[in-house]
């Protein structure tokens, strides 16, 4: 009963998240190792959870979607530091855009493989590729009125 209670509240999947980001902290300032990125400590930690307590993702998104509301304005805020950078990132535009190439053409690829290994029919297949090349066609609709 207090089982269910705890996870039907509207906050759980908000409390889950935030405590796996805290064990990726805890452990990428341990161990200074890559592998422990906060935010992969955290989906893993989520995924485990989920599975042992039972709590299917649909009750978790509903309880975790304000955390999105929360990420949103603090993704706007890296914009700022950003900015300041900008002499930096001109300098450096050609390293830039090699690495957004490389990433865009990875990620097209991975679809590209996994849709094989996974028997996609072409329907399925097609409706992924919009989510890989979403990021790299708005970086060039909103580019930033300063030339780079």
């Amino acid at each position: 009963m207090v089982n269910q209670l705890v996870l039907n509240t509207a906050t759980i999947g908000l409390v889950i998240s935030i405590i796996g980001f805290e064990i990726g902290v805890f452990l990428r300032d341990r161990y200074k190792w890559p592998i422990f990125n906060p935010l992969l400590v955290a989906i893993v930690f989520v995924i485990i959870v989920l599975n042992v307590f039972n709590i299917d993702y649909d009750s978790y998104y509903a309880s975790a979607d304000n955390l999105s509301y929360l990420l949103t304005p603090a993704t706007v805020c890296l914009a700022i530091p950003l900015y300041q950078q900008i002499e930096q990132l001109k300098k450096h535009k050609g390293a830039i855009f090699a690495g957004i190439t490389a990433g865009v053409l990875t990620s097209l690829c991975t679809v590209w493989v996994l849709s094989f290994v996974f028997q996609l029919t072409h329907e399925e297949y097609v409706t992924l590729l919009p989510n890989q090349l979403q990021l790299p066609l708005e970086w060039v609709c909103l580019k930033s009125p300063v030339d780079m």
